[in-house]
Order: C-alpha cells, then structure tokens, then sequence
C-alpha cells in the first residue's frame, strides 16, 4: 500500500515537472530564425538584437499588461529552475530585469565561439533552441 502511494507521489510529481518545463514551442531552425530576427542582414543576431527580442517577447507575453510576468505567462518558456535562479526576491513574478538576466543567460550559453553573434549553427544548438524559446513571440 505505501509502495503504491510512493509510485503515484513519485508519477505526480513527474507530471508537475512536465507540465511546467519548456515545450517544443514551434521548433525554428537557425537559419529561418536570422530570416525572420536579424534586422541589419549580417545573418547572426547580436546580444544588442536579442535583448530588443526579448524586451519586445516580454511585453508581447504579459497579458495582463503589468510591469511583471507571472509563471503561467512564461509556460512553455521556463523552467522552475529559470525562475528560481533570478527570482531572488521571491515575490513570484519576473520583473523584466530579471527576464532579461534570463536571456543573456541563453545568449551566452548559445555563443559557443564568444564572439558576440550567433550564427545559424548556434542557433540550432540545444541552447540556442532554448533562447529561441525566450525571443520568438
């Protein structure tokens, strides 16, 4: 009997975890991503472009139009752990600051030469995937 509520614990927990984790959000390659995303044609997006997506992403996902983002407007987009590492004051919202300490995260994370742009090739990267998730609206 304990063993079968340890399983179903165990199940439902699981099932927490995975409703809350980031989806395969209409996955885009790299390459149609700089088609859409790039602006000035150097084919690779600068951190500069990216925090402008993000900023643009943050206002477009904030339904209820006020200075934060909440963890139902961010599903599909970030972890339980996401929010942990930059939600410091624990007041359960995202203020845009802490959206964007987020995206610089990914940026870095998919720069895999540190130059400052990511190509296509980046972007097709599991990390670059993950930015991606931040950005496309």
């Amino acid at each position: 009997m304990a063993r079968s509520f340890f399983r179903f614990g165990v199940a439902a927990a699981v099932a927490g975890v995975l409703a809350f984790a980031p989806s395969a959000m209409a996955a885009m390659s790299g390459k149609d991503a700089l088609a859409k995303l790039n602006k000035d044609g150097d084919d690779t997006l600068e951190i500069v472009e990216v925090i402008d997506l993000g900023t643009q992403t943050f206002k477009a996902i904030n339904k209820d139009h006020d200075t934060t983002l909440e963890a139902p407007e961010t599903k599909g987009r970030l972890t339980p752990e996401d929010w942990a590492l930059v939600n410091k004051d624990g007041d359960q919202t995202l203020e845009l600051d802490e959206w964007l300490t987020i995206v610089r995260s990914r940026f870095n994370a998919a720069d895999a030469n540190k130059d400052g742009k990511l190509t296509a090739a980046e972007l097709d990267s599991e990390p670059g995937q993950k930015l991606l998730l931040l950005i496309v609206k």
